[in-house]
């Protein structure tokens, strides 16, 4: 059997956001950048974000260099350097306009997802940095930027350096500059911790009414689109100077329970709603389980019990859980890195569960079918609002082939049934067989096909990218031999 044209009714398929939308982490101070296709053919699905963490110092002595590499450590822990051991950010002021960092910004657009770039800077940068920063970014669309994340703690460089209200003010300052210059880029806000008795007191009534340096950060807040706080169920944070002992609760490593996690969550959440009159929601954008602290089964199962209670509370505040990270070279990611190998990674219990969860609906994005007549366009702006198209196909029974034959200059994702699938410019073929063989026969199997940018920007900086399909999809639909 050939390849014939696809007979199906076309609709316009339109993305709206997922009522709690799922991103992930994907390198580190503690792991390497991992390739969107490898993580697309694990996880089976594209996340809302991908968040990538670098930082900023170009001040400093040593700098571009990683800090790590021209410095020893004081202190024994991650952060006794003299800036953050982060991967630099080689743009801004007079930089690498082809750094790799770009290069996985092009990659994670060109699968159809957006970024969060995660950004920690020395606060006595000019204006000069900022706004070349901002022309840096202004090409990849409706990226999040969150700056100086954890800004009410005490490790980054930023908050040794300035007082919060400094930090504050630099927000402030970092944001209204990148609006101008790009203001399509969305603005992150991540702070929010209680005062340890607080949070982790024996009285659950004991509900501090604030959180720690509020009237000096509060003025972040407004000049965000988004808010964030990050908190671990466990983290080893001596990483990766002292061991983890059972022994060394508090002077290694920190655990809360799920309950302590949602009495910070709403008590963030209520604050931040407080201090300015506004209500922007509430995203968690470091989440995880450490599985250095009692074992990665421990992990699975304490980190898939908070996922399901997201599901069962369903909160209206909580809109977004970036889990941390993809690869990691100890025990916080779905995958351990080979120490043999960095490129290798080593699967963790809870990747197989993570990969299940994030296609519950809760956590997709929702699709709005609509008939469609005339030109075959497709507008995309982001990974949870885009226009596509899309086609149900009956099927009559199992399939042994289900193929899709489409223009090979078409940059493409695909949705066919529950699975998703990635075309590059330059293949033609896409078999979606494996998502057929699992689909239920009573309801049709449906297609859709949506159009990021191939190079991973958005031609003139503008906010959307727009594309027509080249050719109607052809199909390959074969039940026997």
């Amino acid at each position: 059997m050939k390849f014939e044209r696809l007979r199906s009714q076309v609709h316009r398929v339109t993305l709206s956001p997922a009522a709690c939308a799922v991103d992930l982490g994907n390198g580190s101070e503690r792991g390497e950048y991992v390739k969107q296709d490898y993580i697309l053919s694990v996880l089976g699905r594209p996340h809302r974000a991908i968040n990538l963490i670098y930082c900023y110092y170009p001040l400093d002595k040593g700098w571009p260099n990683r800090v790590s590499t021209v410095f020893k450590n004081k202190g024994g822990y991650i952060w006794g350097y003299p800036y953050d051991d982060y991967f630099p950010y080689l743009g801004g002021l007079h930089g690498e306009k082809e750094a790799e960092v770009f290069e996985q910004f092009r990659d994670i657009r060109r699968h159809g997802q957006e970024v969060t770039f995660t950004l920690t800077v020395d606060c006595a940068i000019s204006d000069a940095h900022i706004r070349a920063i901002a022309k840096d970014l202004r090409p990849f669309g409706r990226l999040r930027l969150r700056l100086n994340h954890e800004c009410d703690g005490s490790w980054f460089a930023f908050n040794r350096r300035y007082t919060y209200a400094e930090v504050g003010k630099f927000f402030v300052r970092f944001a209204r500059i990148v609006k101008q210059e790009a203001p399509h880029i969305r603005m992150v806000s991540c702070w929010g911790s209680l005062s340890d008795n607080t949070v982790w007191g024996t009285h659950s009534n004991n509900t501090s009414k604030y959180l720690d340096h509020e009237s000096d950060l509060a003025p972040s807040l407004g000049a965000a689109d988004f808010w964030s706080t990050d908190r671990y169920l466990a983290l080893h944070f001596g990483w990766p100077f002292k061991r983890c002992e059972p022994s060394d609760l508090g002077k290694t490593y920190s655990v809360c329970t799920n309950r302590e996690m949602w009495r910070l969550l709403s008590t963030v959440h209520r604050r931040f709603t407080a201090l300015t009159g506004e209500d922007k929601g509430l995203e968690l954008c470091e989440f995880n389980v450490d599985g250095t602290v009692g074992g990665r089964h421990l992990q699975s199962q304490r980190t898939e019990k908070f996922y399901r209670e997201i599901l069962k509370k369903k909160p209206s505040f909580l809109k977004g859980v970036t889990y941390y990270q993809f690869r990691d070279r100890a025990r916080l990611g779905l995958e351990r890195e080979d120490p043999n190998d960095r490129e290798v990674g080593l699967s963790s219990p809870f990747l197989q569960v993570y990969k299940k969860l994030i296609q519950d609906p809760y956590f997709l994005p929702s699709e709005r079918w609509a008939r469609h007549h005339g030109p075959h366009r497709m507008e995309w702006r982001s990974s949870d609002d885009s226009d596509g198209l899309g086609w149900k196909i009956a099927l009559k029974g199992k399939p042994i082939f289900l193929e899709l034959l489409f223009s090979k200059k078409d940059n493409l994702v695909i949705r066919a049934g529950k699975g998703w699938f990635y075309k590059k410019p330059g293949v033609d073929i896409i078999d979606v067989t494996s998502a057929a063989e699992e689909w239920h026969r009573s309801r049709p199997f449906p297609i859709s096909v949506f159009a990021p940018p191939a190079d991973g920007t958005n031609p003139g900086c503008t906010s959307f990218y727009e594309t027509k399909l080249a050719a109607l999809p052809q199909i390959r639909l074969l039940y026997d031999w």
